[in-house]
């Protein structure tokens, strides 16, 4: 019975793991990373559009899954493997920019380098936008082009419902700015306005309204729907616009006659610039940057020079002040025609000037020497005019020279007097300076001698208050001394006892003997000399005691 029931737990168990494996190998979507997977029902009722929009219809689904693991019924459902729509955020470090053609103006180009990218979504299913709207908005649900953009990143996109365009970025590098131009949404036409020369040019857009707008987009990266906005880049700042002689076949110097009918051909080169507050009027009414050179400085330049320098002798041109007048005329002009156009013009600079004969005045063959003849005449009046200023200069710095000699002859004069007067003044102070010094002398010495005097007064003094002095001290110390004894006497009872004691303290008996030999002579040891001389001297006192 145990085996059986084993076994039976057994092939149960078995059957599990099967039936494990079917589920996780049969029913299981694996989705990869950068993949996405769009299911279709095989079974249900069949859509009323492209797409199943209920549960219960069959077809293909809106909803796409992501990266990651999913269990479907593999009879009822298949899946479609769709790769991830990536929007690349670019290099920075390989962004270049050209301008064509090079070194003119006008519409900058990317030539290489990876940019960011936008992605413009286009819904292919659901009903068509009314009145042939071309860009919709995501949450409409309408075909078309949507407004809002993706920007860089992955994205889970149904192919069946959207299509994706990928395009570069807005990068606005520095120097530049762009003009942005409303292409859709024109809620209410853009009115006319009268502009400069009596062209009509329609003003700026408002917001939601279709055509240029006032504000500009600063250097940055701007993800902008290409459908929508129009991005146009202009270069602020000064740049060059020259027509001057390139070579012998490419020629562009202005030509023009003179007042005296000579020809004057002339290179100009022009800087002028765009303020970033006048580039959006720019864009509106000349489209470009080209067509600003070629319908304002372009075509203005010729005519202003022709203008102003008919006015002018063939001799002006050659003569450097003029050729300065000149310029300057042409520089004031441009810059008053430029700026009733928002064009900002620095300088006019003329950078070469030729003058020719008319050839209509002079035989073939013949201009040029006209022309030298010209220059040569030209060249020796101002020789002439020059010796004549250098003669005048010669004069004029002899007359000089004449004064300056003048000027040294009274400077020696003045030198010698001065030096004269400085020699009187010197004996004088010196004088006077000997006189104060044996006055400043006298009364030194005499300062002395009172002084010497004073302090012969003062040792005197000294002297006397010193001898008073001494006296008193020896007056003092002796009856100081005096007084001692006086009350030493005092003390020992009387003179004899103050003697016996002096005697006592000064005796020195090492060195005294005395010997007796005999009577009428007492002789005997020092030693014991004293203790008889005390006996002796003492009995009297003794006896007149008792």
């Amino acid at each position: 019975m145990k085996r059986l029931v084993g076994g039976l737990v057994g092939v149960v168990l078995v059957l599990c793991g099967v039936l494990v494996a079917l589920y996780w190998f049969t029913f299981r979507v694996y989705v990869p990373e950068g993949q996405c997977v769009v299911m279709v029902k095989k079974t249900g009722t069949a859509p009323r559009g492209k797409l199943a929009e209920n549960p219960g219809e069959k077809g293909i689904q809106k909803d796409v899954l992501g990266p990651g693991r999913y269990f479907f019924n593999p009879v009822i459902w298949e899946a479609k493997y769709i790769p991830q729509v990536e929007i690349s955020s670019g290099d920075p470090r390989t962004w270049e920019w050209v301008q064509t053609p090079p070194g003119k103006p006008g519409a900058v180009t990317i030539s290489k380098g990876k940019f960011p990218e936008v992605g413009v979504l286009k819904r292919v299913i659901g009903p068509k936008p009314p009145n042939g709207v071309a860009v919709v908005s995501r949450a409409s649900g309408l075909q078309g082009t949507i407004r809002e953009v993706l920007t860089p990143g992955s994205y889970r996109i149904n192919p069946w419902v959207y299509t994706v365009e990928k395009h570069a970025a807005v990068v606005i590098p520095a120097g530049y700015v762009g003009v942005v131009t409303n292409q859709v949404d024109a809620e209410t036409p853009p009115a006319a306005g009268a502009a400069g020369n009596n062209n009509m040019v329609r003003r700026l857009a408002r917001t939601g309204e279709r055509g240029t707008l006032r504000d500009v987009l600063q250097p940055g990266i701007y993800y902008i729907n290409p459908y929508v906005q129009r991005v146009t880049l202009i270069e602020i700042g000064f740049n060059e616009y020259s027509q001057v002689k390139v070579s012998e076949t490419e020629n562009n110097r202005i030509s023009f006659p003179s007042d005296t009918g000579y020809d004057i051909r002339v290179g100009v080169t022009i800087i002028w610039g765009i303020d970033p507050k006048h580039a959006a009027q720019i864009i509106n009414e000349f489209g470009n940057v080209d067509r600003v050179l070629e319908t304002v400085i372009g075509s203005q330049l010729p005519s202003i020079c022709r203008n102003i320098g008919s006015t002018y002798d063939a001799r002006d041109f050659i003569h450097g002040e003029k050729r300065e007048l000149f310029q300057r005329a042409l520089t004031e002009k441009l810059q008053e025609v430029c700026s009733a156009k928002n064009v900002d013009v620095l300088l006019a600079l003329v950078r070469e000037i030729e003058v020719h004969a008319p050839k209509a005045a002079v035989t073939a063959g013949a201009e040029e020497e006209v022309t030298e003849d010209l220059k040569r005449t030209i060249q020796q009046s101002y020789i002439a005019i020059e010796n004549r200023i250098t003669k005048e200069k010669q004069r004029e710095a002899a007359v000089v020279r004449a004064e300056l000699e003048e000027a040294r002859k009274k400077v020696d004069i003045a030198r010698e007097t001065i030096q004269a007067e400085t020699r009187v003044m010197v004996a004088q102070i010196l004088a006077d300076a000997e006189k104060q010094s044996a006055e400043v002398d006298a009364q030194a010495k005499l300062e002395v001698a009172q002084i010497q005097e004073q302090i012969a007064q003062l040792d005197a003094q000294r002297t006397e208050i010193l001898g008073t002095a001494k006296a008193d001290v020896e007056r003092y110390r002796k009856q100081a001394e005096a007084d001692g004894y006086k009350l030493l006497v005092d003390a020992f009872g009387g003179g004899r006892a103050f003697n016996l004691y002096t005697f006592a303290e000064n005796f020195q008996p090492q060195s005294i003997r005395i010997f007796f030999a005999g009577d009428g002579t007492f002789w005997t040891d020092l030693d014991r000399f004293q203790d008889v001389g005390a006996a002796k001297i003492l009995q009297p006192a003794s006896a007149a005691r008792d």
